[in-house]
């Protein structure tokens, strides 16, 4: 038997419910402030991601799956969504429309890793983007709308962890600080420290592997921002405070792309134990120009659906059950497949699942296999309902019944669609019900 490769991963019922609920709601939010769906391809050339997210970094330099083509090309699979839909972008020349643009998007990406608990070779992720705009509100905008779309999702007891990295202008005398400073403990430090103190010391302080202590004595980049960084980060925490959105001051927050400028963040949950950081993001002013366009402001987060879908599930573990689909199941004879369908087509809209059976054997076995499907009611469609113009309705089983008579809600849409269809075709009459279930929906 073929298996699935190592670190990928099937989705499948019920699981999938809540990815589809996690993605909807987050998509919903997005549109709400005014950000549109983009779309980038899965395969990437491989300069776009050694350019923008630095040849000294974990994902260049051990985690890409690269590969050439045909033609001896280098290509990627695309390990995170920032620099793509900044190709997108410049390729597509929208620089040159109003600003800023504002982009969601959703979908897999690769790092080749070791894989662990909500972690996968194979991960999805949802990000946002904005691009062209240089204010500290468009960085409270993004964050102000994660919050709203983990809230939405259930997820309390959030704040936001953020920093400012500074940029070109008062970054270097930061970095001599710190090299200076971690010059007194090079004994100490990982072998890839070590050599991150001359190309980029500020990754030093993202470092699973050194010591908290050490990382925290260390200079902090706040100290030693020019006027203007200091004046955005100053707004941006301003804001944040207007908005009620809990945050705060982690000097070692520094994000682990060489592309960020400014502001960088993660939003927190304190419900989660050590690892409780849910996403994070940051500010990026000079990746667009890195990658051969103008200079260009922006802003965004990505987040990993994985680990989001596993707190879900983790915290809530009635929501699988809250998301089902309600499932109907249609039974009918050989001579009443066509006004099957039909009906299939006529409650298409109510929102829930309708088998129609393709064996067309006797209707015991079509009800015995509507239950083992787990279809709340069945739907006959015999010769004697379609002369009378109508169905029978009856639930699977009478212990579904009750649960059946509290929702309800594909009695009303068939009653409805009844009166329309008999305005119209006339095809269907009414819905007949056994005596006990009529009764009982008296009651």
């Amino acid at each position: 038997m073929i298996k699935s490769v190592k670190g990928t991963s099937d989705i499948a019922s019920p699981e999938v419910l809540v990815w589809q609920h996690v993605e909807k709601t987050m998509a919903t939010t997005a549109k709400a402030y005014g950000y549109e769906e983009i779309r980038t391809p899965t395969i990437e050339m491989e300069e776009l991601f050694s350019t923008s997210v630095g040849q000294g970094t974990d994902i260049v330099e051990k985690e890409m799956y690269a590969f050439p083509d045909k033609k001896g090309r280098h290509l990627v699979l695309r390990p995170e969504g920032t620099a793509a839909t900044c190709r997108a972008y410049l390729e597509h020349q929208m620089n040159l429309q109003p600003s800023p643009a504002k982009f969601y998007y959703m979908g897999s990406f690769f790092r080749y890793e070791q894989p662990q608990g909500g972690r996968k070779r194979e991960f999805h992720s949802f990000g946002v983007e904005a691009l062209g705009e240089q204010s500290p509100l468009q960085d409270a905008e993004v964050i102000d709308m994660v919050m709203t779309m983990l809230s939405r999702l259930g997820l309390s007891h959030l704040s936001v962890d953020v920093n400012s990295i500074g940029d070109d202008n008062c970054r270097p005398a930061y970095k001599d600080a710190l090299r200076a400073s971690l010059a007194t403990h090079e004994g100490q430090l990982c072998e890839d420290c070590r050599r991150r103190m001359s190309d980029n010391p500020l990754r030093i302080l993202d470092c699973k592997r050194e010591d908290p202590a050490l990382l925290e004595s260390l200079p902090k980049s706040a100290d030693y921002l020019c006027t203007d960084c200091e004046d955005h980060f100053h707004r941006l925490l301003s804001t944040l405070e207007a908005l009620k959105i809990p945050y705060h001051l982690n000097h070692r927050l520094v994000r682990g792309l060489d592309y960020y400028t400014r502001t960088v963040f993660e939003v927190i949950s304190e419900d989660l134990g050590a690892q409780n950081a849910l996403l994070g993001g940051g500010r990026y002013d000079y990746l667009i120009r890195h990658l051969g366009g103008p200079a260009t402001p922006a802003v965004g987060w990505g987040l990993g659906l994985e680990r989001l879908v596993s707190v879900l599930t983790a915290r809530y573990p009635e929501l699988l059950g809250s998301l089902a689909i309600s499932r109907a199941y249609i039974v009918h004879s050989d001579t009443t497949t066509a006004a099957a369908f039909q009906l299939r087509h006529a409650l298409a809209d109510t929102g829930w699942a309708l088998d129609v059976d393709v064996r067309q054997d006797g209707f015991g076995k079509q009800l015995a296999r509507a239950s083992k499907r787990g279809a709340r009611i069945a739907l006959i469609l015999g010769e004697d309902e379609i002369a009378a113009g109508t169905c029978t309705m009856m639930p699977c089983g009478y212990e579904r019944f009750a649960a059946f008579l509290k929702q309800g809600t594909l009695c009303s849409h068939l009653l409805r669609q009844v009166q329309k269809l008999r305005q119209g075709t006339t095809l269907w009459g009414g819905i007949v019900m056994s005596e006990r279930e009529r009764g009982s929906y008296a009651d």
